[in-house]
């Protein structure tokens, strides 16, 4: 896995379209893309994603009665063609809020559809298939607060471009823990699922930080961390952090704390 670590500038904009009753919309685009291009975007993407998926999928009503957070009702898509830009490509990512008013009651029961359009030269496309497992979580929770056609605003639009731009960037700590077996996993969210060592990867530090929480690992479990920090080092971070050791219960609520996340507790 390389992740989006290789350029400085991964993300060109985001294209934002919703599927009115009319046919789909482009309702915010900070790409350098001609209307008409945005347009055609739309419906290709639109055509591609399916219309009649709502059908198979949770009402509205029983999204909100929900407890916890899925990405069940996300899709992605991609890496698709741009009209008339042979250089670039689009990655998609569906989801559904819920309609303040529709003429159409499918629309009204499933939610109105919106598609979020990534876009990035067609020379990062092997960096983005990487990271593919990355991408969908991190979205699903900087989305959460837009659920209703009223949140798609400018404003919102604009902070969500920010924030995906973030993670594109590279610039966003990553934190990461080890399965049993040794391989690393991500942990997206501002509450972390409780475990055992976490991995605290920030650039704005230049460090890996080794978060042991287990206040006495067997030496095994030791020696598989300490590779496993390694492996995550230079496969992901090219050997660009420095990796460090946290033991200290203070110093790691600090870096948790600076990074606005918390740690879930065991119940």
């Amino acid at each position: 896995m390389s992740g989006l670590e290789s350029k400085k500038e991964h993300l060109l904009g985001i294209v934002f379209v919703t599927f009115e009753d009319t046919g789909p919309s482009v309702i915010y685009n900070d790409t350098d893309l001609k209307e008409e291009q945005t347009l055609t975007l739309a419906v290709e993407g639109m055509t591609i994603v399916g219309l009649d998926e709502g059908a198979s999928n949770k009402t509205m009503k029983e999204k909100k009665a929900q407890i916890f957070d899925t990405m069940d009702d996300k899709r992605s898509f991609g890496p698709l063609p741009v009209p008339d830009a042979s250089n670039l490509r689009a990655m998609a990512i569906t989801f559904d809020v819920e309609a303040e008013a529709s003429e159409d009651q499918r629309i009204m029961e499933f939610g109105r559809k919106c598609i979020l359009f990534l876009l990035f030269n067609e020379d990062y496309t092997r960096e983005i298939l990487d990271a593919y497992g990355l991408i969908k979580p991190y979205f699903s929770v900087i989305v959460r607060d837009i659920t209703s056609e009223r949140d798609l605003t400018h404003a919102n639009l604009q902070e969500l471009s920010k924030k995906m731009g973030l993670l594109f960037s590279g610039k966003l700590p990553r934190i990461f823990t080890i399965l049993e077996d040794g391989s690393p996993k991500e942990l997206i969210g501002k509450k972390i699922p409780a475990t055992d060592v976490f991995y605290v990867a920030d650039k704005s530090k230049n460090t890996l930080s080794i978060l042991f929480y287990h206040p006495d690992p067997s030496v095994w479990r030791r020696r598989q961390i300490y590779k496993s920090a390694s492996e995550l080092n230079s496969s992901v971070f090219k050997n660009r952090l420095k990796v460090v050791s946290v033991t200290e219960i203070n110093e790691m609520s600090k870096i948790l704390d600076r990074l606005n996340v918390s740690i879930e507790k065991i119940h």
